[in-house]
């Protein structure tokens, strides 16, 4: 357990930086069934007989607790969630000396787990051989019926957004899921995201959506819509291997499933620089009864569309929420907030959010 410790300690020490590439081994007798990063940047390694989390305060490896033969586990701020042996989901809270509650729910042989949440409660994403699971900790909210060998969501990304995709990998493809939402999963419908040609070993999204696809030799970094951002060069991973995103920086961190080694790399989903709000112009223009207003964002946004008249009256609010990153279109109808069609004129519509305005100019003419 010394040894354990010891090394634990030098491979989180490098952890912690998150600006190092080299390869740090874990021991080679330690079975590593899973293994996450919290959203405070903390490691958490879930072997074949404990949970073990590196604290960077405190500089060492905690024993978390002992756990024979756990297979996956996901943290939400101070409570552990595990899939046991037995297949059942178990919570432990650190806040209450490490209590484990044992709930009703039983899976059919589930291999992953991570969270979303929603209103400031957690939904558990389960994937089992033939479907994705999800569960309020207490019950079945529904499932997605899929053949699927990963999944990942966006990192505190809004989930009651019909819009906000989560993603699957199956047969070298990756599919983008939308439509419906955590708390109500049986509209989700899917579309194709990215193809390859060779084996996709693993993938994950940071909280901007930027996807990390693991091959044997290289990452692919790619947008929230599959587009190609930036390749990197890396040699000889083995199947089985991870890729872990981190929450504070979006770093990524690749684990070697076969020298049981953690490598992290530093600012590979950067690509060329694009504006954050770029808004175009309405059509068809001039507008009679109908027109589409097409927009696209760099980043996850929560942002309003506003129609105005001549004098800066606003008339109707078009787009009101929280958009992922990419391209977008809203409808107006020439209508104001009382459905009433409005006059023959010039107008404004104004794109606003934190990270800036952007106005353009409509007429109406019917």
């Amino acid at each position: 357990m010394k040894k354990l410790t010891v090394i634990f300690f030098l491979i989180c020490s490098a952890l912690g930086q998150w600006q190092q590439s080299d390869e740090i081994a874990l021991p080679k007798g330690i079975q590593v069934n899973d293994l996450v990063i919290n959203n405070l940047g903390e490691l958490w390694v879930l072997s074949a007989s404990s949970i073990l989390k590196y604290e960077r305060a405190a500089k060492k490896p905690f024993l978390i607790q002992e756990i024979a033969n756990g297979k996956a586990l996901t943290v939400i701020d101070e409570v552990v969630y595990v899939i046991d042996k037995s297949n059942r989901l178990l919570s432990l809270d650190l806040t209450r000396d490490g209590l484990i509650t044992s709930g009703n729910l039983i899976f059919n042989s589930p291999t992953q787990i991570t969270h979303a949440k929603l209103d400031g409660k957690p939904i558990l994403i389960i994937r089992e051989p033939d479907r994705l699971v999800f569960t309020d900790c207490e019950k079945l909210l529904g499932f997605i019926s899929t053949n699927t060998e990963h999944f990942s969501i966006i990192p505190t990304a809004d989930y009651e957004d019909i819009n906000t995709p989560l993603f699957t990998l199956a047969n070298n493809r990756i599919y983008a899921w939308t439509g419906a939402t955590v708390d109500n999963p049986m509209n989700y419908q899917k579309k194709v995201l990215y193809s390859a040609s060779h084996k996709i070993l693993d993938f994950s999204t940071d909280k901007n959506g930027n996807l990390f696809v693991l091959f044997s030799d290289s990452v692919v970094v790619l947008d929230t819509d599959g587009s190609y951002k930036n390749k990197v060069n890396i040699h000889n991973v083995p199947p089985g291997s991870k890729i872990l995103t981190t929450l504070s920086n979006n770093n990524v961190v690749i684990y070697n499933h076969a020298h049981k080694s953690l490598k992290t790399l530093a600012g590979i989903e950067q690509s060329q620089p694009e504006d954050i709000i770029t808004l175009k112009n309405n059509h068809p223009n001039p507008v009679d009864n109908y027109t589409e207003i097409e927009f696209s964002i760099g980043q996850f946004l929560d942002l309003t569309i506003t129609v105005y008249n001549l004098i800066g009256e606003p008339i109707k609010v078009i787009a009101k929420g929280r958009f992922p990153k990419g391209a977008h279109k809203v409808i107006w109808h020439a209508v104001d907030e009382r459905g009433s069609f409005v006059p023959n004129g010039i107008y404004f519509y104004r794109l606003e959010s934190k990270k800036g305005v952007a106005i353009k100019q409509l007429t109406v003419l019917r």
